[in-house]
């Protein structure tokens, strides 16, 4: 059993997207695929519909008592054909504090995935986003990890803080652990996403993996369906790319041994092959393994890579925003300009009428939110709803404060909202369910287990 973990002590990358869509595709190929939620929030039964006050047993039950006859078999949902969950719930956070000081606890899932290694051919690890015991355990379960990381700015810092992580970890677990990197919520629209995927690109080639996981509405819809994607819609976008990347997964073992501590500015690479890198065991102590300390406190990230630090990072990103912003503004000053030549040339023919439309009429055949001179307009696709409204920090979280309007055909729902400039947390309340905007990319989480949606009024 090929048992591989998603880790990344950043929120918001779409860790949890991937371990349920990654695992879904493997087990749509044909492979007998395990899920193993390590996060207490419990969001992949979350996303695969699972009710939370169904599940009587958790990982939590099994990793507290080692020993016992439940296996993990025992606790499992079977979501599809090949394809288990081992779901989580708020217990897990307990797990720390109960087995604290005792020898041993961080090879408890190691062993209870031993015990079922037969009934697999993968295991995916959803790990939460902070360092301890529980994402220990997850490393010294897997031969593999995956970080997935977004495409954004603020991410290429959070990756290079990760892979000391990595660094530190490895001395502790004692093995090799193949580490690669999932470049994920890619927006190919934007000249930012390809600046940085460019960037993750040069600085971490051998490291990245060939597959990407883009943007997709259809992903966010999934889940808030409590589906994944092979079932929710097979013909997406987002299907495919986990669908190449279940395929990568399942190709031919990495060639590549690398010595992380490259990628950190301490030493050069040595490359036999083309694949992902390894981390090395230290062998440069004689100590065995050593107890897990009550708090990993890291130092700050060293990144040199090609001559080029992060200053210079920084500024390539910087000035690909400026680019973008640039460009938009010359697009919208050369509209009206070019508007006749271009109708002209095209052969298109518009009424009197429709040339002379606002832009904030032209705006609203958009879905998402858009800053108008009279406020923020919100616009959202809800089929079938019969009330659609909004919370958020504008409305002291209140939704019945903030009622969307539908259009004729009842599907698509409209708000104009007066807001002074500054940053806004939301979230939509569809028929009683609370969900993120499916249409807004800039999210954060909420603390609670969640994504807010984010707008910023300038």
């Amino acid at each position: 059993m090929r048992t591989i973990a998603l880790i990344n002590q950043k929120g918001g990358v779409g860790k949890t997207t991937c371990s349920i869509n990654l695992a879904a595709c493997l087990a749509h190929a044909g492979q007998r695929t395990l899920l193993v939620d390590m996060d207490p929030q419990g969001h992949c039964a979350v996303g695969l519909a699972v009710p939370d006050a169904q599940i009587e047993r958790s990982i939590y039950d099994v990793l507290r008592n080692p020993g016992g006859t439940q296996t993990v078999r025992d606790i499992t949902w079977q979501i599809a054909g090949n394809f288990d969950l081992a779901p989580s719930n708020i217990s897990l956070v307990a797990l720390e504090q109960e087995l604290h000081g005792i020898p041993g606890r961080q090879d408890r899932l190691a062993d209870a995935l031993e015990r079922v290694a037969a009934h697999y051919d993968f295991c995916i690890i959803d790990c939460p986003p902070n360092v301890g015991l529980l994402t220990f355990n997850a490393m010294r379960a897997s031969a593999e990890v995956i970080i997935p990381v977004e495409t954004g700015y603020f991410s290429l810092h959070g990756l290079t803080k990760q892979l000391e992580l990595m660094d530190q970890l490895r001395k502790q677990c004692k093995q090799e652990i193949r580490v690669r990197i999932l470049a994920t919520l890619y927006d190919i629209r934007t000249k930012l996403a390809r600046e940085v995927l460019a960037e993750l690109q040069e600085q971490f080639g051998e490291l990245m993996m060939d597959s990407t996981i883009n943007f997709n509405t259809k992903l966010k819809e999934a889940a808030s369906f409590g589906q994944p994607i092979t079932e929710y819609d097979p013909a997406s976008k987002g299907y495919k790319d986990f669908a190449r990347l279940a395929k990568e997964l399942m190709g031919p073992a990495p060639r590549m041994s690398l010595d992380l501590t490259s990628y950190l500015g301490t030493t050069q690479p040595q490359q036999v092959g083309a694949g992902v890198g390894i981390l090395q065991p230290d062998t440069a102590t004689e100590q065995t393994m050593v107890e897990i300390p009550e708090g990993i406190e890291l130092p700050e990230p060293v990144f040199r890579s090609a001559g080029r630090g992060v200053a210079d990072l920084e500024e390539t990103i910087m000035q690909a925003a400026r680019d973008v912003q640039q460009h938009a503004e010359d697009l919208v000053r050369r509209a009206e300009e070019m508007k006749v030549d271009s109708e002209r040339s095209l052969g298109v023919a518009i009424t009197e009428a429709s040339a002379r439309r606002p832009m904030a009429h032209k705006l609203q055949e958009f879905y998402g939110v858009r800053q108008l001179p009279e406020g923020v307009l919100f616009v959202t696709k809800c089929p079938n709803a019969k009330a659609v409204e909004i919370a958020g920090d504008f409305n002291n979280w209140q939704p019945e404060r903030t009622r969307m309007q539908s259009n004729g055909d009842a599907s698509t729902f409209r708000a104009v909202i007066p807001l002074t400039p500054g940053k806004y947390r939301y979230r939509l309340v569809v028929d009683g369910k609370w969900l993120a905007d499916p249409n807004n990319v800039y999210s954060e989480p909420n603390g609670l287990g969640d994504l807010n949606s984010v707008v910023e009024v300038v």
